[in-house]
């Protein structure tokens, strides 16, 4: 069994997700928040809603990023890690932190998105069944 399955609470859907988290800072605190991933391997940029990035103080940066499913520009921004299992050599999962910039949604559509850009810079590998609804992430 891997480290990736169908969505919790969506179980028709074939499209590999992971719970983990998204940590950084607000008002000068340490910010944790829970997370259920799309691994997303058409996507270039890690994405996240809007109604979640408000619980960081995130570094708005002078890039944009489009997405291609809905054609919505991403405002890119610093100041979040994300947080997910990659299996190691030996099979067995190990957290990884990933703070590369992420796109950051205009409203609350779609899921949260951990893209190609954080899993190639952990050199992690995907493998998906969407017929078994099982995969991984492996380094």
């Amino acid at each position: 069994m891997g480290n990736l399955r169908s969505h919790s609470s969506r179980t028709g859907d074939c499209r590999p997700f992971q719970k983990g988290s998204a940590e950084g800072t607000k008002n000068g605190a340490t910010a944790v928040m829970s997370k259920e991933w799309l691994i997303d391997t058409g996507a270039e940029v890690s994405a996240i809603t809007k109604s979640n990035a408000d619980n960081f103080d995130l570094t708005p940066l002078a890039a944009t990023a489009r997405a291609t499913s809905t054609g919505a520009g991403l405002a890119m921004h610093s100041g979040l890690t994300m947080v997910f299992d990659v299996k190691d050599s030996t099979g067995a999962d190990v957290t990884a932190r990933c703070s590369l910039d992420v796109g950051v949604k205009p409203d609350d559509a779609g899921s949260e998105i951990l893209g190609m850009d954080q899993i190639a810079h952990v050199k992690a590998r995907v493998g998906w069944d969407p017929v078994a609804l099982d995969g991984y992430l492996r380094q």
